[in-house]
Parts: structure tokens; C-alpha cells; sequence
């Protein structure tokens, strides 16, 4: 049994609820429901933080208990979970309460789920149906398939620069000096959204003493990443470091992961992270994220660290944010990817153009 054009209806709904949790829902997905009858909505909702209640849950919250829901749909954007983690099963809930349809966009590629809510649904004797706009919910949800079908964490890479393409006015930024913002404040509050969908934040060590970031998700709600300094193993002493950064990590290669400069950095409250493999290989990514547990980490800069992310041709999306301002000389800006961008937008007086992975062989 197929869907009808009434399902799509509902399911886009569901699908805009969902994308109100993006902010606030890694590294779990987007999910929306809602719960109709005779096409008259008897409750929505969707996840709305981490941790918390699942959309099904929020749904059917605003339902009374009472309700005889056997002639009701429950459309959900991701398959009901199937498993007890930070809160029950949706597919139990939905069993208990007498919900007659289900109707799903994907299955969850999750292995604890994995066909196994349908699958309970389906058992209690609820007509189940699912792949209803399932193109739409993958996308929504891309970062999060990618990681459940990936040894390695999604990767964005992100750089802002001016018109005339260079990321500092001053060169010597490339040695520890310089550090000037360029784009204005749309383009900060697309950087924090970016953050907040990410659970890891890389930068290098230039890039942590020059400009001293806070790389919080300060302009948003939502939960700040955690931050990973790049070095490779030759780093200035600590004092040169921003005070009150402890929490930060430095990922090194692993060769280099014991000497008496990080043991000073370990000194002073830093952790201390050896990677297997060449830096932003496959390899390298795949380790870090053993090591880490990180799903989705931010390259943000500076200039050599994207530079060797692009030539490395491990990452997934790329961000640069154009100001309108040329400088004339100073610290160059890495070489855009090849092809055209997927996405160009203007944030107030600045530019934002979008490359994603499958854009790689395409020539420009």
C-alpha cells in the first residue's frame, strides 16, 4: 500500500516541525509528527532538544488519554524508536495509545532501530507505510545518515574572506600576528548556527593564539561545540594561550604526542589527543572520531588548516563567507573548490557560497 497526497500534506508538516529542532537536537536528528484525523490535526510536535522528549512524545502529549485514536495517522519524519535510550520507545508509545496508522518518511539507519520499530508497529497490528517523502527527510537529516553509515565524522569547512580574496590584512597573520574580522553580522550568526549543529570545533594554532576564538554558539540557541586545537607538536608554551580556555583539546599527530612543551600545555589544564595517520586523511578522521566520539566537527580556519583540508579532498561541506570589503594585499585565502557553488546567498552586505562532497569532480 502506497501513500496519498493527503500523506504528503501531513508529512510536510511534520517535516517543518522537525527543522525547528535544528539548533537544538544534535548530534540526534531533526523529527517531527503529527497526529491527524478525518485531516483535522489532533496534535504535533518534535524534538525540540537532546535528551529530551522524542516528537512522538510531544505529539501525543496534547492529545487527552482518553482519545480513541484508532481512526487516527501519526505522521513521523524518522522511524519511531524501538529501543529504551534517554527516553522510552516511540514505538511502544504509539502501540499503547491505539494509533490505527503510521505513516514514516525513512527508516532510522540507527543500528539499535533499524527496521525494528516498524517492525513493532506492524506486529501490534497498526498499518504501517513508510517512505513518504523520503528524499525530503534525508536531507533534512543529511549530517546524521552520513555519520550513522560513516567511520569518520561529517567534515565542514568554513572561511570567511574579503572580495579580492584574502582572509587577513595583515600577512604576518600566518605567523602569529594580525587577527581582523571581515564579515559583519548575518555572516556570525550563520558561523554560530553551523556551530551548533556540529558537536566539534578544529581550528589551528594560529588561529587559537592570533585571534583568540571563542567559538561558542553565543548569537544562538543551542549547544557550543567542543573545540580542538591543531598543532603539531612544536606549540609556544601555554602563556601565549587565550586565559580561561581550559576544556580545549590539542590534537597532534601521534608521533609527537609526548614532549615536555605539551606537558606543560597538560599542565595547564589542556588535554592532549594523538592521531594515527596523515592530518585530514580518511585515516586521520577515522581515528579522531574513535578517539573523540565526535559526529560532525567545524574546520574553521585558519588559512593553512583549510588549505590542507582541501587538498586532503576529505570533507563534506564547504562554507566561505565573502565580505564586500578588498583589501588589496595580506594573508591570501584558500582556493575555492572546483565546480560551482551549491548554494550562493547574500547575509546582509556579504556573500555566502555553499560547496558540498559531491561537487568534488566537477570542473568549474
Amino acid at each position: 500500500m502506497t501513500w496519498t497526497p493527503s500523506d504528503e500534506r501531513w508529512m510536510r508538516r511534520a517535516l517543518e516541525l522537525a527543522q525547528k529542532g535544528q539548533l537544538t537536537t544534535w548530534p540526534n536528528p531533526m523529527v517531527g509528527c503529527v497526529v491527524v484525523e478525518n485531516n483535522q490535526i489532533l496534535g504535533e510536535g518534535w524534538h525540540r532538544r537532546f535528551g529530551e522528549g522524542h516528537a512522538e512524545v510531544n505529539a501525543l502529549d496534547k492529545i487527552d488519554d482518553n482519545k480513541d485514536l484508532s481512526r487516527a495517522t501519526a505522521y513521523v519524519t524518522l522511524e519511531p524508536c524501538s529501543h529504551h535510550g534517554k527516553t522510552p520507545p516511540c514505538s511502544v508509545l504509539l502501540t499503547s495509545r491505539g494509533v490505527g496508522r503510521v505513516v514514516v518518511a525513512t527508516q532510522d539507519p540507527n543500528p539499535v532501530v533499524a527496521g525494528r520499530g516498524l517492525t513493532t508497529l506492524t506486529e501490534a497490528g497498526i498499518e504501517v507505510i513508510a517512505g513518504c517523502l523520503e528524499k525530503e527527510a534525508l536531507e533534512l537529516n543529511r549530517r546524521f545518515f552520513f555519520t550513522m553509515n560513516e567511520s569518520r565524522p561529517w567534515i565542514t569547512l568554513k572561511w570567511a574572506q574579503s572580495r579580492d580574496g584574502f582572509v587577513d590584512p595583515d600577512e604576518r597573520a600566518k605567523d602569529g600576528r594580525g587577527g581582523h574580522p571581515l564579515t559583519g553580522a548575518a555572516s556570525a550568526r550563520h558561523t554560530h548556527v553551523l556551530r551548533a549543529t556540529h558537536d566539534g570545533i578544529l581550528v589551528g594554532m594560529r588561529t587559537w593564539l592570533v585571534d583568540r576564538p571563542a567559538l561558542s554558539t553565543r548569537h544562538v540557541p543551542g549547544r557550543s561545540p567542543q573545540k580542538f586545537v591543531l598543532t603539531s607538536g612544536n606549540s609556544p608554551k601555554p602563556e601565549a594561550a587565550p586565559s580561561g580556555e581550559v576544556g580545549a583539546t590539542l590534537v597532534v599527530p601521534h608521533a609527537h604526542s609526548q614532549s615536555p612543551v605539551l606537558d606543560a600545555w597538560r599542565e595547564a589544564g589542556y588535554e592532549v589527543l594523538g592521531i594515527q595517520g596523515l592530518s585530514f586523511s580518511e585515516t586521520w578522521w577515522t581515528d579522531f572520531r574513535a578517539k573523540t566520539g565526535i559526529h560532525a566537527c567545524m574546520v574553521e580556519g585558519g588559512a593553512q588548516v583549510a588549505a590542507s583540508v582541501l587538498s586532503s579532498d576529505v570533507w563534506d561541506e564547504v562554507h566561505v563567507l565573502t565580505a564586500p570589503t578588498e583589501l588589496g594585499s595580506g594573508l591570501k585565502a584558500p582556493i575555492w573548490p572546483n565546480g560551482h557553488p551549491a548554494e550562493t546567498k547574500a547575509l546582509s552586505t556579504d556573500m555566502l557560497h555553499v560547496w558540498n562532497a559531491g561537487q568534488k569532480s566537477s570542473p568549474c
